[in-house]
Parts: C-alpha cells; structure tokens; sequence
C-alpha cells in the first residue's frame, strides 16, 4: 500500500503496543515496514521537538514527501487491526485529520 510520509507517522501512533505473543510479532514486523530507515529520515529532512503544548512534533520536507511515496507491505492481520481502530476512533468521533486518508485506504476502500 502506498503510504505518504504523515500516514507513516500516523499509523506507527495507532499500533497497539500489547497482545499476544503471534500478534506483537506481527506488529513488530509492521512497525519495521512502517517505519523510517537512517537514510529516509535525512532524505524527508524528518526531525522531532516538543511543541509549547507539551506533545511531540514530527516536521519534514513537504516537497520532499511529494517525491518519494513508499510502498509499505502490509499483511492482513495488520490491515484487520488498523481497520479495527480506525474504525473504533471513527465511532466514537475520535478520528481526526491526521487520520482522515488513512481511513479512507483502510476503511472505506475495504467496505
């Protein structure tokens, strides 16, 4: 699937962080194919801060983002568990923009 740079970032944020032992081995394979390697951070200029609110702030280069879409693998069971939350955030008016074209791949494309 292809996912654009602020997906990435998004998705890593849902990941459940337990389960069981088959489901964190997935999980953690997922999280590898999701995540960002040395060379993409330098290459999407990614960086980390703490904004004035106190939550954590990922930046990049916008343009850059534009010229490299990755194509990520992603199994079922992965697909099955993003959908579930995507979902579940979307029922209890959770969702927000961030995930808004993450739904739309995962959810509504799948419907």
């Amino acid at each position: 699937m292809k996912l654009e740079v602020h997906e990435r970032i998004a998705l890593l944020s849902i990941l459940p962080k337990e389960g069981d032992y088959a489901a964190l081995k997935t999980i953690r394979r997922a999280r590898e194919m999701i995540s960002f390697t040395p060379e993409e951070i330098k290459f999407y200029e990614l960086t980390n801060s703490i904004g004035e609110d106190g939550k954590p702030n990922t930046s990049w280069s916008a343009a850059k983002a534009q010229e490299q879409i990755k194509d990520v693998p992603v199994d079922e069971f992965t697909t099955n568990l993003i959908r579930t939350e995507l979902s579940r955030m979307n029922d209890k008016k959770k969702l927000n923009e961030q995930f808004l074209s993450l739904y739309e791949k995962f959810v509504i494309m799948y419907q």
